[in-house]
């Protein structure tokens, strides 16, 4: 028989002041919604290179849509985990777009693994669009703590234990903090998407759209 520290574990239910307002909640899935819309039934280029780049981004909004509503229900552990397969889903989608070979688009709808996320990123530093290296500075700035969340890790362990026992100890500022990762995620990702279309004037709206979402 295990010996167990004198601990209660308390049940996945958050307590009430941990939750977002219905109106934070509201918000995210108006602004999700505008962002399946924006894309939703629109042609695309019929080529593997289009099918690959394009899932990658489809699946970080459907990521986006999850998190919000593990958000809604609560369900936080899983929102964090979510973070940085949302961020590869759509660096791997922009390398596909913008670095693959043809050979590489081939071998990566077979189903082989793409180079690893820095050899992607660096690769994508090479293009004008990223040459800034935004998303290396991002990864280098998160990538830790996405590891932990999505591996449970110590850094996300610690958010399950409180005082009283084991149930959720996240932060109403992290909570939001995840929202806006996700947010922006998913943005990039439909702006991903309408950089396949070459639509600039939807990608201004976009642009609008998230100014809008950020300022609210």
């Amino acid at each position: 028989m295990r010996k167990f520290a004198a601990c209660l574990v308390g049940r996945s239910t958050p307590l009430l002041e941990l939750m977002l307002t219905d109106k934070q909640v509201n918000d995210a899935n108006a602004y999700g919604e505008w962002l399946r819309l924006a894309v939703h039934e629109r042609n695309l280029p019929a080529s593997n290179r289009v099918r690959a780049a394009a899932s990658c981004f489809s699946i970080a909004q459907d990521h986006h849509h999850a998190i919000v509503v593990l958000l809604e229900a609560g369900l936080y552990a899983s929102c964090f985990a979510l973070l940085r397969v949302a961020f590869e889903a759509y660096v791997r989608g922009e390398w596909l777009a913008l670095c693959a070979t043809d050979a590489q688009v081939r071998q990566f709808l077979k189903g082989r693994e793409p180079p690893k996320i820095d050899v992607l990123l660096g690769t994508l530093k090479r293009r004008d669009v990223f040459k800034e290296g935004v998303l290396s500075i991002i990864k280098k700035r998160s990538w830790k703590a996405l590891c932990a969340y999505t591996h449970t890790g110590g850094l996300h362990v610690q958010r399950w234990n409180t005082s009283r026992g084991i149930e959720p100890n996240y932060s109403i500022d992290e909570l939001l903090e995840v929202l806006r990762f996700a947010d922006i995620v998913a943005t990039l990702s439909v702006l991903g998407v309408v950089s396949l279309m070459n639509d600039e004037q939807l990608a201004e709206k976009l642009l609008k759209r998230f100014k809008a979402r950020v300022a609210a």
